[in-house]
C-alpha cells in the first residue's frame, strides 16, 4: 500500500492510539474518530485528553481535534499532527475515501455492525469482532499473543486470557457527581492517603502503589464508575505506550502491509 493512502482509527483508548500514532510514524495519512467522550483512566497512556483539550501527546507524536474540515486536511496534508475527528462515524466516512479503516469497541463509543464494506480494508481490534465476518482481519489485543493476526477461518474462541504485567486496583465512585482530583497520574500513595472527593464523599486509597489512570478533574462520573487506577508495582508505567500495545500497532501495520502488498499468508498446518 502506498503511504499516501489514508488510514481511520475508530477509537481513541491505548490499543486505538497506539495503532494510529504506528501508522502515523510510518508515513500513512491516519486520522482519529470518537464521538462521545472517552472515559479512559490511563490518559497519558493515549490520546484521550485531545478530545477534551484539543490536543495531546504520545511519545512524541501529537493528536489534535479537528472541528473543522480545514484543520482536518491540514492534518492529513502536512503530517504534522493526527487529526482527531468527533462528529458522528457516516459524517466521517462520507468526508473521505478512507482506504483502511481499524477499530475498537470501546466503552460508551457505538460499533458499526459491520466494518467490512466500509474501506478497502477493516481491521478490528480485540475482542467483538469475527475475521471475515464483520470486518477482514482481526488482530488480537487482550491475550497472550498480543498482534497476532486472525484471518477468515480463525476461530475467535479459545483465547487464553494474558497474564497481567502489573497488578492493579480499580478505584469506583461510591456515588454520583463530579470527581474533584485531589492527586495526579504517576503519584505515589499510601494506604488511606486521600485521592479526591465526589460532593461529600472523601474517596481514599484502598492500597499502596502508583497511580497509573484517573478520571478527570471535575469529571461527572456515574456510581460504579473506575475512577482512580492504582498499580502494585511502584515503578509501574504510567506514560507512554506499553509493550503489549506496541505488539498490537506492530501486527496492525504488518497486517496493512501484508495485504496492500498481496502476500500470501504462510500455514504451517501444511508442513505436516
Amino acid at each position: 500500500m502506498s503511504k499516501d493512502q489514508s488510514v481511520l482509527v475508530c477509537g481513541i483508548g491505548e490499543a486505538a492510539s497506539a495503532t494510529a500514532r504506528r501508522l502515523f510514524g510510518e508515513g500513512y495519512a491516519v486520522a482519529l474518530h470518537r464521538a462521545t467522550p472517552p472515559r479512559d483512566l490511563r490518559r497519558r497512556m493515549c490520546f484521550a485528553d485531545a478530545w477534551f483539550d484539543g490536543g495531546a501527546q504520545l511519545d512524541g507524536i501529537e493528536a489534535r481535534r479537528a472541528d473543522v474540515a480545514c484543520e482536518f486536511l491540514v492534518g492529513l496534508q502536512t503530517r504534522n499532527f493526527i487529526p482527531l475527528l468527533r462528529t458522528r462515524l457516516w459524517e466521517v466516512l462520507e468526508r473521505w475515501p478512507w482506504d483502511v479503516i481499524v477499530a475498537t469497541r470501546e466503552d460508551g463509543e457505538p460499533s458499526p455492525i459491520s466494518l467490512r464494506d466500509l474501506a478497502g480494508l477493516t481491521i478490528g481490534l480485540g475482542e467483538g469482532f469475527a475475521a471475515g465476518k464483520d470486518c477482514d482481519l482481526v488482530v488480537e489485543t487482550d491475550c497472550r499473543d498480543p498482534g497476532a493476526i486472525l484471518r477468515e477461518g480463525d476461530p475467535p474462541q479459545g483465547r487464553l486470557p494474558r497474564a497481567s504485567a502489573a497488578q492493579c486496583f480499580e478505584v469506583l465512585a461510591p456515588r454520583p457527581g463530579l470527581f474533584r482530583a485531589a492527586a495526579s497520574i504517576g503519584a505515589l500513595v499510601d494506604v488511606g492517603e486521600r485521592l479526591g472527593a465526589i460532593l461529600d464523599a472523601e474517596i481514599l486509597s484502598p492500597v499502596a502503589g502508583r497511580i497509573r489512570g484517573m478520571a478527570r478533574k471535575e469529571a461527572a462520573v456515574g456510581q460504579g464508575a473506575p475512577i482512580v487506577e492504582i498499580a502494585a508495582a511502584r515503578n509501574a508505567r504510567v506514560a507512554g505506550i506499553s509493550e503489549e500495545n506496541r505488539l498490537v500497532s506492530r501486527g496492525v501495520a504488518f497486517a496493512v502491509e501484508m495485504e496492500s502488498e498481496g502476500w500470501a499468508p504462510l500455514s504451517f498446518e501444511k508442513w505436516f
